[in-house]
């Protein structure tokens, strides 16, 4: 099989002038959409596509980003991703790859994950902005949620005002049976953020169908909230879940 004799992360932009010095250029994050130079050359790393992250962008929770895309390419593995590469370059008889992606200069940006995933492998890979790893690993350590705060509220307060709040049976995902409360006219605003708020900030974090939940454990109930703000301001529901109807569902795969 033929050998990688040089990997470099990039942006989009950038593809062009790549194409022209004979790399083979991959998106990172999934389909092209933009109106890239070079875009019907693009080449694509299965699993490698960013489609389910657009509330946590839109938020800028990049600890969460982070953290989806890294769970990707651990699951991958190194040997997996060169593998699906090198069938790539024989392809194109060529050696050199270049890894694209949206972001530019010292934003937040996946290649920077992925470039760092190569370099703990042991695979050398340098950026065309000579982009700082450690600047890039600030935003994936920085917990928005985290750094929210919270209103001081005891677990048990928080816990016993959910049990109260009337739940309706989500219907239309009988694949993940669970309930939601929904913010009523009424009821006070404050009140409600405040329960958001403790949820995200004491949540666990959890992945489910590539998205990453804070979730909130309470008695026999788990508690989690859809990922849309760093305010709370435009949360209007919250899901809960028994522990009892999790655990079923886990011992079916095992069936």
């Amino acid at each position: 099989m033929i050998e990688i004799t040089d990997i470099i992360t990039s942006n989009f932009t950038k593809v062009e002038e790549l194409l022209s010095k004979n790399y083979v250029c991959f998106s990172i994050e999934g389909k092209v959409y933009e109106d890239v130079a070079g875009r019907e050359q693009i080449e694509r790393i299965s699993n490698l596509n960013t489609f389910r992250f657009y509330y946590h962008l839109r938020s800028k929770d990049y600890y969460a980003c982070y953290y989806l895309y890294n769970a990707i390419l651990q699951k991958k593995g190194i040997e997996t991703l060169l593998k699906e590469i090198k069938q790539v370059l024989e392809k194109h008889n060529k050696t050199k790859i270049a890894l694209c992606d949206n972001s530019k200069n010292d934003e937040f940006g996946f290649r920077h994950i992925l470039r760092h995933f190569l370099l703990e492998n042991s695979v050398q890979a340098s950026d065309t902005e000579n982009i700082d790893l450690s600047t890039q690993k600030h935003y994936w350590e920085q917990d928005i949620y985290k750094q929210a705060g919270h209103f001081n509220l005891t677990d048990k307060f928080v816990g016993n005002a959910l049990e109260k709040r009337d739940w309706i049976f989500a219907k239309t995902m009988p694949k993940n049976p669970h309930f939601y409360s929904i913010r009523v006219e009424n009821e006070d605003f404050e009140h409600f953020l405040h329960l958001i708020a403790h949820i995200r900030y004491y949540g666990k974090p959890e992945i489910y169908e590539g998205v990453l939940y804070r979730v909130f454990y309470y008695n026999a109930y788990k508690y989690w909230t859809m990922p849309q703000d760093l305010t709370n301001e435009s949360c209007d529901l919250i899901n809960r879940k028994p522990l009892k109807t999790e655990q079923n569902e886990q011992n079916q795969r095992f069936l």
